[in-house]
Formats: C-alpha cells, structure tokens, sequence
C-alpha cells in the first residue's frame, strides 16, 4: 500500500542501544524518559524537557549534557521496565534486571515489594505480559520460554498452552483479550483469548513490537520492527501490510509516550545506532486519502491473469483427456501430448497415508504419498511448524516413482498440520500439476501399538489379549475419573496414530478394563495406559514430562476442572536427591571460587602499590613487582573461568529441578496442582529435600 509518513522529530545519540532494552517512563511524574541500555553496563537516559541534577550520586557529572544522563550499574543488565507502583504516586519506577541463578520460577511482587505470587514453568523465561485474557475484569499473567511454549495463568492455575516450536520473544497487549506475541524463528501472530486467529512467517525476525494509530484510524495498529531494519504497519485483524518504513539500523525498541510534552502519545523507534525517530497519530485518515479502488483494481487485474493462465491449462488437460484418452490408453496419451503441456488423466488423484513402522532398525512416523494411476511424482514438499529444523522437508526424486514413503520423528509432543505438496506428471513433462493436501499429526502419534493390526476397528477385548512386548515397569502415575470406556476410546483414537482404531463394541459389555500397551518410537521403551470400569486409571512410564502431557490431555478432553494424582517414579526420586546434592557442592565451590577471586583482586591492588611505590624509591623491585601482579591476574583469569563453568552447572541444575517440579505439577489438575506449586516454594525455602520428593509422589507434604 502506497502510503508514507513522516516523523515529527528525528535526532541521533550516538550511542549503541541493545536489544529489547528500551522504556519510558516519568520518573518525577511530569516529564517523559527515553531510557534504555548502552555499552558497559550503563543505562542512558534521555529527557528533552529538563537537565538532571546530581541527586543521584551514580550519575557522571561529565555526562550530565545534552540531556542525557549516564547511569553506571557494574553488572550486566538483562531487563529493563518503567511503571508506577503506588496508586497514589504519579511517578513511575525504574525497575532492572540483572542475571540469576534462579531460572523457570517466576515471581509476583506487589508495591511494597511483597512476594504475591510465586510459579514454577519449564524452560528459561524470556517474555512476560499481564492481560484481561478472559475479560473477567482480572489480570492473567502470560509467559514466553526459550523452548517456545506460550503459557496463560490465572493466578497459580494454568489456563492455556500453546507451543510455537522456538523461543518467544515478544508478548505485547493489542486490546482486551487480544496479544499478539513473536518467536525467534521469524514468526509473528495474534490471540484472542485461547484461540490462535493468525499467524505468519518472516525470513527475518522481529526485534521490537507495539501497538499505535499511525494511519490516523482511530484504532491502534501492529507496529513490528525488524532485524533488517525494517517496520511494519500492519492490520490486526489478519496481518495484512498496510505500509513500510526503513530504518538504518535494526529497531532496538518502540515504545508510545509524550515524548514532548505536549498531552499527546507520540510513537519513539529506537535502533541498534541510537537514532530516535519520533510519530504521531496525523489529524487525517491516511487510509480514506489513498485511493484504495485503484491498488484493489490493479489486484484483481493480475488474479484475473493468474486464474485466466490455470484455466487455460484447465482446458488443454479436458481437450487431451476428452480426445484422446477416449480412444487409447494411458500409455498412448503419454506418448501423444507435447512435453510442454503438462498433461495428466482427469481422475488423476494424491493419496497421502500417515503409519508408524517400529522393527527394531526402524522406528519412525511414514508419510507415504502415492498416486492412483502410472503418472508419477517428480517432488514433494512438508510444510510443518514444529517438525523439522527449517520447517520444510523436500524430497526431489531422481528417479520416476509413483509411490514415495518419508519416514519422520517429530521431538515434541504436539498435534500440528502437515501440508503436504505433491509435483505430479509424466517421466517426460516439463510442465507439472502441483497437489496440495493437509493432515493433521495426532499428539501422541510417536506411541503405537507394536502388532499389526489391519481391517475393521478393534475392541477393547481384543486389545486387552494382545501380547506385553515389555512390562509395565515401576513408574506411573495413579488417579481416579468417571468417565465410561466409550468416551477414553475417543480419546485414545483422536490423540494416537494406531494401527486400527479401538471400539467399545457390544461384545465389550463385560470388559472391565482397557490395557493399551505402547510402545515410544524415539527410545524403543514401554508406555502402558491401564483404565479400569470403575474409574482408577494409571499411565506407565519412566518419562514424568510424558506422564503429565498425558495427564493433561486427558483431563481437558474430559473437561475435568480438579483431580488429585499419586505419583511413583523412582528415577525421578534418585535424580532429585542427586540434583539437590550436586548443587550443594556446587555453591559451596562457588563460595570458595569468589573468595580466592576476592583475595587475587587484593593481591593485585597490593602488587600495583608496592610497584609504584618502588618507581620512587627502589626501581630495581619495579619488574619484580609487575611480574607478580601479572601472575596473579593469571590466577585471577583461571578462577573467573572456574567461576563461569561452575555457575553454568548451577543453572543446569536448577533447570533440571525446576523442570522436574514443573512436570510433576501437571500430572494434578485444576486447584491440585496450584496447592502443590505453594508447598513446592516451602520446601524449597528449607531446601527440605524430602518434602518435595513427597510432594511429587502425594501431592502434599
């Protein structure tokens, strides 16, 4: 769309800005703040209103100009955010983030620094957002992992999840109900309570979002800045492109506040150069000035000759099936039509079938495409989000086949559509017919049945005959639901790619239980689901991740708001105990670590004196002195690398605790699992060791 605007003021810093690292805020209650993080550690902030004073001893009297001021922090800077925490206080308070070795737990804090929530989650989180997600008046808290889960809380209770298959970067609030969020991988896209309503793909991704009313519509629009430098104004409701506009450098941040000081928001874009540019919303609607009839006239124009070039081939295909298949055979019609032309049978049709094959040396998902007749397939394209590392397979054939069998595996648990196209033709065309057609992968399509199991649906009884490959093991979890079999056979069929599907049949109707023995085509081990008449169902597995996905599968299928669970993995218990023991020495090395770097800083400081001193008195002890300083900055070195390998293996640690909560805490439901996370944060305050191995098997302590 043809449409351009201008800024209404425009100035260089001269200072690089990072990342994600940009806010406003009014820090005295009138004035707006450009604030955001530079080189060594400082944080830069601007005001074009007033000139700082030095109430603040951080603050470099030989930077305080321009108004900018410099504030030096002395340790690395990971977050920054600007908002008021008193209701009655016009002020708005700088908060900074800085590294820590708490990962997965996320904390809540009221205005008097109060901890009012406290949650445990799987992966690192990268981005958080409080939104009216249900708009019951109330806040739910939404939070973005490096292992690309979006997660919906109210309060301690887990409402929704979703995954996009990469870290996510951005959450941003688009109105009520509304988010729209950012993944690494290039992805942006938009919710509406717990329904995805679009999404798309970028070859580069997205470093900055908001949301303004640049076009002067009267509703906010989709500002994206990217990494190319960049941005988009786009519509909300499906993720059109309304207008560009490049910067020099990639977009560091967005941010919407008075800038000037005027009662008018004002739209600042910050890039990686530290240039400013500033816009506002125009009196006009810059939407009604461009001739929109015209652009939509010249669309249409080339889909007309789009669609006008496929009905003519539409036409040339009818002409040679009409003439010439009629009075020959499929093999005359190949020799008969030009390369050129792309010809195929009418009834020419894709079939596209989805199995699972477990021998011993093969052990994957098939995708076997094929067609109905001796035309055959030249290439064939997957498109799936979360399958593959580039989120596209391509298999060029180099031999002519009319049936090609791609074996798969996917890393995650996840249902996910897999739009599949197929180049059909001839050995000899130049020209082919591309078929397009989607399939859905079930969550649990890498867990199978290890008979071959053809024809009709089977029963329960018979599935129940069917021989153990291996027992059921040690590890489960245990729980009680009232549900009849018929409806867990629905769920088992919709949730796992079988050989057949299971049935509650009349010859059921003495069948008290259903054992569905599988079989997990990534490690070859047994996964048991055992669902008895009366309600007691356990899940065999060694995998407490595996254990919970199933748990809450179900539990949603069933609708079932609250259940209680007894857990026994034994594994589990042993690694816990070693986690907890390993990260014991750990910190105990850790102090140790900084106290010989404490006493090599002090070395150094005596060295560095004793050298100077020697320069007026004694020269000759000059070099003796540096050389010693230089082998104990030696030492210092090593210890710093000591220091950093031994904290990468205390957040490895607490990654792997905190995901072992996390997982155990899902194989509850509803007000269960929120209990259990608040006795989780006591036992882990006492660092009581069998408390939290209790919690995970009973649920309390």
């Amino acid at each position: 769309m043809d449409i351009s605007t201008k800024p209404v003021f425009s100035f260089s810093l001269n200072y690089k800005v990072f990342e994600k690292l940009v806010t406003c805020g009014k820090y005295d209650g009138i004035h707006s703040c450009l604030t955001m993080v530079t080189t060594a550690d400082k944080i830069l902030i601007h005001t074009p209103h007033k000139r700082y004073g030095l109430q603040n001893s951080k603050l470099s009297i030989s930077e305080i100009k321009n108004d900018i001021a410099l504030l030096n922090m002395n340790f690395p800077i990971r977050a920054i955010v600007a908002g008021r925490l008193k209701k009655d206080d016009e002020r708005d308070i700088l908060v900074i983030g800085s590294p820590s070795h708490v990962l997965a737990v996320v904390r809540g804090y009221n205005q008097d620094g109060t901890e009012v929530l406290w949650l445990i989650t799987s992966g690192s989180v990268i981005a958080l957002l409080l939104i009216d997600i249900d708009k019951d008046g109330q806040n739910e808290l939404i939070i973005g992992t490096d292992d690309g889960c979006i997660r919906i809380y109210k309060k301690e209770t887990l409402l929704h999840e979703f995954t996009e298959g990469n870290e996510i970067q951005h959450l941003v609030t688009l109105r009520t109900g509304q988010f729209m969020y950012s993944v690494k991988n290039g992805t942006i896209g938009v919710f509406e309570e717990n329904l995805r309503l679009w999404r798309i793909k970028s070859k580069t991704r997205a470093t900055a979002m908001a949301t303004y009313d640049i076009l002067g519509c009267e509703t906010r629009q989709m500002i994206i800045g990217w990494k190319s430098g960049k941005i988009d104004v786009r519509d909300p409701r499906n993720g059109d492109v309304w207008f560009k506009m490049k910067m020099n450098d990639f977009v560091c941040g967005i941010a919407c506040n008075d800038y000037r000081g005027i009662g008018t928001l004002d739209l600042v874009v910050v890039t990686a150069d530290g240039e400013i540019r500033g816009y506002t919303t125009p009196s006009v609607n810059m939407l009604t000035l461009h001739n929109i009839a015209d652009e939509e006239m010249g669309s249409l124009l080339t889909q007309k000759q789009k669609l006008l070039l496929e009905l003519k081939h539409y036409e040339n295909n009818i002409k040679y099936n009409k003439e010439i298949l009629s009075s020959t055979n499929e093999s005359n019609l190949v020799q008969s039509v030009p390369d050129n032309v792309g010809i195929i049978p009418s009834n020419t049709r894709l079939q596209i079938g989805i199995s699972t094959s477990y021998d011993n040396n093969d052990m994957n998902i098939d995708i076997t495409v094929s067609t109905n007749n001796s035309t055959t397939i030249r290439a064939v394209l997957i498109f799936a989000d979360q399958l593959f590392k580039e989120e596209t397979l391509i298999a060029h054939l180099t031999k002519d086949v009319s049936r090609i069998l791609i074996p798969l595996k996917t890393v995650k648990d996840n249902a996910q559509d897999i739009h599949i196209k197929a180049f059909v033709g001839y050995p000899s065309s130049v020209q082919f017919h591309v078929f397009e057609l989607t399939r859905q992968l079930p969550k649990f399509a890498m867990y199978t049945i290890p008979h071959s199991l053809t024809g009709s649906p089977k029963s329960i009884s018979y599935i129940n005959t069917l021989p153990v490959k291996d027992g059921p093991g040690d590890c489960y979890v245990e729980f009680r639901i009232t549900e009849r079999l018929k409806r867990i056979c629905i769920w088992v069929n919709q949730n796992f790619l079988l050989p057949s599907d299971i049935e509650y049949m009349t010859s059921d109707t003495d069948a008290t239980e259903l054992k569905l023995n599988l079989i997990s085509l990534r490690t070859a081990k047994s996964v048991c689901l055992h669902f008895s008449y009366d309600g007691r169902t356990r899940f065999y597995t060694e995998d407490i991740g595996l254990a919970g996905d199933l748990v809450q599968s179900l539990v949603q299928f069933l609708n079932i708001d609250n259940m209680d669970s007894t857990a026994c993995f034994p594994v589990i218990h042993d690694e816990v105990k070693e986690l907890f023991h390993k990260l014991q020495g750990l910190q105990d090395t850790e102090k140790q670590i900084n106290s010989e770097i404490v006493d090599n800083v002090n070395q150094i400081k005596s060295h560095l004196i004793r050298a100077e001193d020697a320069r007026y008195y004694n020269g000759e002890d000059v070099i003796k002195y540096h050389n010693e300083m230089m082998a104990t900055n030696e030492d210092l070195v090593k210890n710093y690398k000591i220091r950093l390998a031994n904290t990468n293996e205390i957040q490895l640690a607490l990654k792997r605790i905190h995901g072992i909560l996390y997982n155990a805490s899902r194989l509850r439901a509803g007000a269960f699992a929120s209990a259990m996370i608040n006795r989780f944060k006591e036992a882990l305050k006492t660092n009581n060791i069998e408390a939290v191995l209790k919690i995970i098997e009973m649920g309390e302590m």
